[in-house]
């Protein structure tokens, strides 16, 4: 996916060179008018990379790791728009000095008198605005609702520009095979995210009937929710796999989240096990049954078929645990697997008569770390004495992020190679 989509630029930038004139390389107009043009290209063309990575493409989500296409994804946001600001900076630029007037007359030019400017002038300032609301700092003020909203204005940006790169772009217009080109990346994109985004999830929700059965509390702001279907085997969803959850009803209707399976599908019934962290989660604990229910899924590399060996540690921090909760029934019988479940209060645990049942087995223990992180800081020796084979282990962890890279240096100086090492960050992260 990283090559083809390498190669793709490279093709896309050498259009753009294969275009330049004589002038272009040497007078000073020229030398911006090109750097317009290069960096027009570069940051549509990786608006469009960016959007194939969250497109849910089967084959690449499987290769990559979704939770790794969507940080490539935010990474890749900042660096598209320092590209589309230099070639707006630059194209002015260009034009007012061949024309011979100031920056903010040929500015008013271009958008009210040029044709299809108007709307790309709009595309920008929508990447502004996306821009600054998907920085880290933003996400953290705004609600997941709002900030997915505001997130689908990109859709509307990336139409708006579409026109005025084909109609006044002078490598589209004296160049037929570069539009070609262009013409068939927007085609594919819309196509990616029409068929794995919208219309085969829609399809599989139909198929198989999916409604919500049933809620159960888990403990202090914590349900379960049931949800029932038809074949439901045949979705092929593993332990450890999550989906995009959309539930039909008043209020929640518009936004798709990803939770995780809370435990191994059967074939008329799924649950999902959700912590009350917003809006969304909050009107889960009261959903009626009979709602419809459409998924967009099953996403997911963290499961049971990644192990090498058999001994198995999982790691879990607070909610974390429901995936692997479903990951538990996916190891073979001849597994040999640890737990080990950190909470800051006993009220925390979830799942708790779950796991309790399975800890009577003699091939799974269950470690409960009760108290405040800095209590169990998971440091390499402590590690080392509750699991003493560790340096033989797969180790799996599910929980916040900064457990994720802990743990991870802890088993690292332990001696647990990275092809061993097995996690996937699931916050705040479907685009």
């Amino acid at each position: 996916a990283i090559f083809l989509s390498a190669l793709g630029l490279g093709i896309t930038i050498g259009f753009g060179i294969h275009d330049a004139t004589y002038e272009d390389a040497h007078s000073l107009t020229g030398i911006i008018t090109l750097v317009s043009r290069l960096t027009a290209l570069a940051g549509t063309y990786l608006v469009l990379i960016s959007l194939l990575m969250i497109a849910r493409i089967p084959w690449v989500e499987k290769s990559v790791g979704f939770d790794k296409l969507v940080a490539y994804h935010r990474k890749l946001g900042p660096i598209v728009l320092y590209f589309i600001t230099i070639h707006v900076v630059t194209v002015i630029l260009a034009y007012a000095r061949a024309d011979q007037r100031s920056f903010w007359s040929e500015l008013n030019t271009l958008v009210f008198e040029y044709e299809w400017m108007l709307p790309a002038a709009i595309a920008f300032i929508l990447f502004v605005v996306i821009a600054v609301t998907s920085a880290k700092s933003s996400r953290k003020k705004l609600k997941y609702e709002h900030w997915w909203f505001i997130h689908l204005v990109s859709y509307i940006a990336i139409a708006l520009a579409f026109m005025h790169q084909i109609l006044t772009g002078s490598l589209f217009i004296f160049n037929e095979l570069a539009r070609d080109w262009w013409i068939a990346l927007y085609i594919y994109t819309v196509f990616a995210m029409l068929m794995w985004r919208f219309l085969l999830p829609l399809a599989r929700s139909v198929r198989h009937q999916l409604r919500v059965d049933h809620v159960e509390s888990e403990g202090e702001g914590v349900v379960s929710v049931y949800i029932r279907g038809r074949n439901l085997d045949r979705i092929h969803a593993r332990g450890g796999n999550f989906f995009g959850w959309r539930f039909l009803t008043k209020g929640i209707w518009s936004q798709a989240h990803p939770y995780s399976l809370s435990s191994t599908p059967t074939q008329s019934m799924m649950r999902i096990t959700v912590k009350n962290l917003g809006d969304h989660s909050l009107a889960l604990s009261k959903i009626q049954p009979g709602v419809r229910v459409l998924i967009e899924g099953p996403y997911g590399i963290m499961t049971a078929q990644r192990a090498i060996g058999e001994k198995i540690l999982l790691v879990a921090g607070g909610v974390g645990i429901t995936p692997l909760r479903a990951l538990l029934q996916d190891f073979p019988k001849s597994a040999q697997i640890d737990l080990i479940y950190r909470v800051i209060k006993r009220e925390d645990i979830v799942l708790k008569s779950e796991l309790d049942e399975i800890d009577k087995s003699e091939k799974i223990r269950i470690h409960y770390l009760v108290g405040p992180p800095e209590k169990f800081p998971m440091r390499p020796e402590e590690l080392l004495e509750l699991i003493p084979h560790i340096s033989e282990c797969d180790v799996f962890v599910c929980g916040p992020l900064g457990l994720a890279k802990i743990v991870r240096h802890s088993v690292e100086a332990l001696g647990v190679p990275s092809s061993k090492f097995h996690s996937e960050a699931f916050a705040f992260q479907a685009d």
